[in-house]
C-alpha cells in the first residue's frame, strides 16, 4: 500500500474519532454555560423542625422557604417522612403562596397517619415553583 494511502487512512480515522468527541465536548461546554445560573426550588427550602405531634402521634415538618426566584410566586413542597431505618412511612404537601423575591415564608406539613414511634426524619422530596407575577413586571 502506498505511503500516501496510509497517511490518508490515518487522517480519515482520526477525523472519524475526533469530530464526534469534539462535538460532544463543545455541547457539554455550551450546555454548562447556558445552565450555570440555573437553580432549583428545593434549594430555597429548609426543614426548620421535624417532630411527632404529641397529641396525634403524626409526623410534622415545619418548613422555611426563602425565595431566590426572579419573580413572586408560589412554592409547593412535598415532604417525605422516614423512620429510623430511613424507610418512607408517609408524605405530605405544604404550600406558600405569592412569596415575594427575597422574602421568607413558613408552612407546616403534617403526615396523614400516626407514626409507629421514634423521631421521624423529614426530607424535602420535591419542590415546585410557579410564578404568579407577569414577566413584564419582574424585578430581576
Amino acid at each position: 500500500m502506498p505511503r500516501w494511502a496510509v497517511v490518508l487512512l490515518v487522517a480519515v480515522g482520526a477525523l472519524v474519532v475526533l469530530v464526534p468527541v469534539g462535538g460532544i465536548a463543545a455541547y457539554v461546554y455550551a450546555s454548562g454555560k447556558a445552565h450555570e445560573d440555573m437553580r432549583f426550588p428545593s434549594e430555597d427550602v429548609t426543614v426548620a423542625r421535624c417532630a411527632l405531634d404529641p397529641a396525634t402521634g403524626r409526623p410534622v415538618a415545619e418548613l422555611s422557604i426563602t425565595s431566590r426566584a426572579a419573580r413572586e410566586g408560589t412554592y409547593t413542597v412535598r415532604v417525605e417522612f422516614r423512620d429510623e431505618r430511613e424507610k418512607a412511612v408517609d408524605q405530605g404537601t405544604g404550600t406558600v403562596r405569592d412569596l415575594a423575591v427575597g422574602a421568607t415564608g413558613r408552612t407546616t406539613v403534617v403526615g396523614a397517619r400516626a407514626s409507629g414511634g421514634g423521631a421521624p426524619r423529614c426530607v424535602v422530596f420535591d419542590a415546585a415553583f410557579e410564578s404568579t407575577e407577569p414577566v413584564a413586571t419582574a424585578t430581576r
